[in-house]
């Protein structure tokens, strides 16, 4: 019973769109993993409250292999700088003229439903924020439990089960 509940819930919680929102400040790459996604689309912006002038840009890379290589290429070791181009951003506030705060969102599509995307958001220069909504049919950052391990655990579990049913017949009889 306890078993099929935590099912329920696991595919329960599948369904649901990923969104994040992540600080960006210049000089840390963020990578997202995305699941079973088609498109993403993503939202830079920069904090308008602010004093005095501030800026944010930089750059999108994405691929499909984990080294960052595109599909074609060989194994010639991680080269985050060698995948696909997903465009660019460049924001600036100054309180004392016209500013542009908010990019347009930036939309990667990727033509098909892709397993996994690895997605490189490199900034370049000053700090932002970018808000981003995958869309997947499923949360990136929860671990799946390997089906060989969760094989395991399943019959084990149910062995136990039988085990103590054949125990308590055994005391019943006896």
């Amino acid at each position: 019973m306890l078993a099929a509940a935590a099912l329920a819930a696991i595919f329960a919680l599948g369904g649901a769109a990923s969104a994040a929102t992540i600080v960006l400040d210049g000089s840390k790459d963020i990578r997202l993993t995305l699941n079973d996604v088609s498109n993403v689309v993503l939202s830079f912006s920069i904090d308008a409250s602010a004093a005095s002038y501030t800026n944010s840009g930089g750059y999108i890379k994405w691929s499909t292999r984990e080294d960052g290589r595109q599909d074609a290429d060989g194994p010639w070791g991680t080269c985050l700088e060698c995948g696909y181009s997903g465009g660019d951003w460049a924001m600036s506030y100054d309180p004392y003229s016209s500013s542009n705060t908010l990019s347009s969102d930036l939309k990667l599509d990727f033509g098909k439903t892709l397993e996994s995307v690895y997605v490189w958001i490199r900034p370049t220069y000053g700090t932002g924020t970018v808000s981003y909504d995958d869309g997947s049919q499923g949360a990136p950052d929860i671990a799946a439990v390997p089906l060989p391990a969760g094989g395991l655990l399943l019959i084990s579990a149910l062995g136990a089960a039988a085990l103590l049913r054949q125990r308590q017949r055994a005391r019943k009889a006896g």
